[in-house]
């Protein structure tokens, strides 16, 4: 599927560029490659997740924003991790006799990711490629039907291991070799946990939290990476199943924040969180790497479904838990939402992860400052998107996309605040746009004319345009209150896409917007709370 470059120009744009200055061009990228040079992460940390992380954040956000000190960045720190792969084709941060324990091939699968994201973003390398090859050839001389098997490997009752499966479909889809074709099924059929098939048991009606230990970052890992076998090789019955897994997310787990994840303290856990959101609880109710994991999902399930309202979903994680959970420097983000969501909670950003758990830092990573900045790459990477016979808008604030020479779409005004959009559509030859259709939209107008709309799908126009043409958008935006999905007697306050929440210090500095509803002094979620200290608390879900 071809790359689409756009420029956003509203507020996930601003933070996608603060985002690039303030954490991507400042990290130390040679200190994240000596695990792997030194092979010397004997203590079951996760210290090898954070150069794939990082580096494939930096190569989506370059994509977009063309940075010419990132771009050089990101060529040196991918030379460097290349050169510590072995004879064997093996890059790991492990010595060798604690390979394929605790997080070992999950730490592979982030080096790959970023290794074919190279491959796809920047060069078509193919001492890459080669690389990523070399790699999966020497992980099936280790795990496999004949070897050990990977639901036994790591933690997390084999699910972390597990999730390597979408790496594994990308290097099948550069190298076209079908062994890695045959592996990724292998790993499909194992079922991804040790305690049973993952997929059968969504397929049976299972609950989320009750699929392998619950651990929904890694689990969803997994899902997208049946998604992604689907979009290659189009099976019915994973298709099936990966509706219902993320029918049952948003059912259950997903927050009013467009957050996932919770239980305990780190927020990592499927718990049917959605019935516990309003709950006097101190846990971590929506975290960033499970957010931004479900936003991957997503953009596969809009892939294989045309459903627009899972754009809407989307959409509301970025504008909130994305963005409000960066912060407003652009260095640092929160680990998880702050809880409890109905009041006295603040975000706070997170610390050094190994210094917290290992007693030994290592340059103040920590997987959700790691994986935010992903994020905000998504955003751009998902404003705009290609559909099998045209190109999608998924998103509204301002901005500019680069479909082919002499092709692009320009949006104007000044969404989400203001409710209307007006879009360009400049072509030599009829194009074909495939226009979400909000579930706050009010209209869409072509020259005047209203079009028939239908919420939660997309309205496709096909035609030639003129540069006189006019298309514009109108969105409801009405405050919007929300019940919880328990019924206990709270009630949250939607604007558009916008959350709205209060602030203890009743108007934070330049909140970028501000609502007066039943007595109540509200700003924007991304707003509230931007002192992220103790002393400044929020509210979301608000006693009726």
């Amino acid at each position: 599927m071809k790359q689409i470059r756009t420029i956003l120009n509203g507020p996930l744009g601003a933070g996608l560029k603060l985002s690039c200055a303030e954490r991507l061009k400042k990290v130390d990228y040679k200190y994240m490659t000596e695990p792997f040079r030194l092979r010397n992460e004997d203590d079951g940390a996760w210290r090898c997740e954070f150069w794939g992380k990082v580096v494939r954040s930096a190569i989506l956000t370059n994509f977009h924003l063309q940075d010419a000190e990132l771009d050089k960045i990101i060529r040196q720190t991918v030379q460097d991790i290349m050169k510590t792969q072995t004879p064997d084709g093996c890059i790991s941060s492990y010595p060798a006799e604690k390979q394929l324990t605790s997080w070992d091939i999950w730490g592979r699968k982030y080096v790959l990711l970023a290794l074919l994201r190279y491959y796809d973003m920047v060069e078509k390398s193919e001492d890459v490629k080669k690389c990523c090859t070399a790699m999966v050839d020497h992980l099936m001389t280790q795990i496999g039907p004949d070897r050990k098997n990977i639901t036994a490997c790591g933690y997390h009752g084999g699910l972390a291991s597990s999730s390597i499966l979408g790496a594994i479909i990308g290097v099948y889809r550069i190298s076209g070799e079908k062994r890695f074709l045959d592996f990724a099924e292998y790993i499909i059929n194992t079922g991804c946990s040790d305690k049973h098939n993952i997929f059968d048991e969504v397929k049976a009606g299972t609950f989320p939290c009750n699929l392998g230990n619950g651990k929904a970052y890694e689990m969803t890992s997994c899902f997208q990476g049946l998604a992604e076998f689907y979009l290659l090789h189009q099976h019915e019955e994973y298709r099936k199943i990966c509706e219902m897994y993320f029918d049952l997310i948003c059912e259950r787990e997903l927050f009013v924040t467009g957050a996932a994840g919770g239980r305990d303290k780190f927020g990592e856990f499927w718990f049917d969180g959605a019935f516990k959101q309003t709950a006097n609880i101190d846990c971590g109710l929506g975290e960033t790497c499970v957010t931004v994991t479900f936003l991957h999902y997503c953009a596969r399930m809009v892939q294989i479904t045309r459903n627009a309202a899972i754009s809407d979903k989307m959409e509301r994680s970025l504008y909130n838990s994305i963005l409000g959970m960066m912060a407003p420097d652009g260095s640092h983000w929160v680990h998880v939402n702050p809880t409890p969501l109905t009041g006295g909670g603040f975000k706070q950003p997170a610390g050094d992860q190994i210094e917290l758990n290992f007693n030994k830092p290592f340059d103040g990573h920590d997987c959700c400052r790691a994986q935010g900045p992903e994020g905000l790459g998504l955003a751009a990477d998902l404003a705009v998107t290609q559909f099998a016979d045209g190109i999608a808008l998924n998103f509204f604030e301002p901005l500019t996309s680069e479909i082919s020479d002499g092709t692009k779409i320009v949006v104007s005004g000044n969404y989400p605040l203001s409710p209307t959009a007006e879009i360009a559509i400049y072509a030599r030859d009829k194009f074909t746009i495939y226009i979400r259709v909000a579930e706050f939209c009010k209209s869409i107008q072509l020259n005047g004319e209203p079009l028939d709309i239908q919420h939660g799908s997309y309205l496709k126009i096909s035609r030639i345009w003129q540069s006189s043409d006019k298309l514009v958008v109108n969105f409801d935006f009405t405050v919007k209150e929300i019940t919880p999905p328990d019924n206990s007697p709270y009630t949250a306050y939607l604007r558009g896409p916008l959350l709205l929440a209060s602030d203890s210090k009743r108007t934070p500095d330049n909140p970028l917007l501000t609502v007066n509803h039943k007595g109540l002094h509200l700003v924007d979620y991304i707003s509230a709370g931007k002192e992220m200290n103790c002393s400044n608390t929020l509210t979301v879900w608000h006693k009726k």
